[in-house]
């Protein structure tokens, strides 16, 4: 199923601000050769999103094959983009749209299913000249097994070039998708509170369709987090737990600021707290 985030302010005023970084002119346009890997192909992308530069990395999958998200979760190999062979780069920092919770009955991972574009901002060095990006990726593909997968693309940057519908499409929809930093109406993540190996997260979702909201933690530096596992709910108020094997494992993350993100219909925010 595909989802539709609203792109908060602060991402937004991101954007523009590192994007104006990039060119003088029109924002580019374009998109390299696909790189072929394992049940997956991916490339660069370019265009114009609401007036500013964007670049993505769009990755195709075989059908039935997903990728997985910057923290994949149980099991899983979370993606690693290097653009250190790229000419005029001062930045690029790649965003994440909300994943997928995906359970196969041994373990639950957040993913990406079909095709995904991951939006790039890029910062050059001398904003009238062209930037030559270059991705060497490595990342993750599943179905039944698991296999590693890795590409590489070029796409050169022009200051002034021509739009692109189908790229610009494609960006747009997943800036569309990145969850919004901070609660929204009707949607917030609340204070964990901890007790012995238990932690628990409350959190509001109003107008929550006929599935329960889904909640993602990520502890600094890769940490291990337990997956968030729905506990007792009522109206909109839902509890998550993260059940540690030990209090003395819960306690060594006390006073760590967690980064959750809460997907709930076509919704998602992201509220980074510390435990208890």
């Amino acid at each position: 199923m595909q989802r539709r985030f609203f792109l908060p302010s602060v991402i937004a005023s991101l954007i523009a601000s590192l994007a104006l970084a990039v060119f003088v002119g029109e924002a580019t346009a374009a998109q390299s050769n696909w790189s072929d890997g394992e049940r997956s192909r991916l490339r660069l992308i370019a265009a114009p999103v609401d007036g500013e530069a964007m670049a993505g990395i769009e990755i195709e999958l075989e059908p039935g094959w997903h990728t997985y998200w910057r923290s994949p979760g149980d099991v899983g190999i979370p993606p690693r983009f290097d653009f250190s062979g790229s000419q005029n780069l001062r930045a690029a920092r790649v965003l994440y749209p909300a994943p997928e919770r995906y359970d196969d009955g041994t373990s639950i991972s957040a993913v990406y299913f079909d095709r995904t574009a991951l939006p790039v901002l890029v910062t050059a060095d001398d904003p009238a000249k062209p930037v030559v990006l270059k991705l060497s990726a490595f990342y993750g593909v599943c179905k039944d097994v698991c296999i590693p997968a890795d590409g590489a693309a070029t796409l050169t940057i022009d200051p002034q070039p021509k739009d692109d519908p189908r790229a610009r499409i494609a960006l747009k929809e997943a800036v569309a998708e990145l969850p919004q930093q901070g609660p929204a109406p009707g949607l917030a993540i609340e204070r964990p509170q901890r007790d012995g190996s238990d932690v628990t997260i409350p959190v509001v979702a109003e107008g929550a369709p006929k599935h329960a909201p889904v909640l993602f933690a990520e502890a600094p530096d890769g940490a291990y987090l337990p997956v968030p596992e729905l506990g007792p709910h009522e109206g909109a108020n839902f509890i998550y737990h993260l059940r540690f094997s030990n209090a003395e494992e819960a306690a060594a993350l006390s006073g760590k600021e967690i980064r959750f993100t809460l997907v709930s219909g076509g919704e998602a925010i992201e509220q980074s707290m510390k435990l208890p």
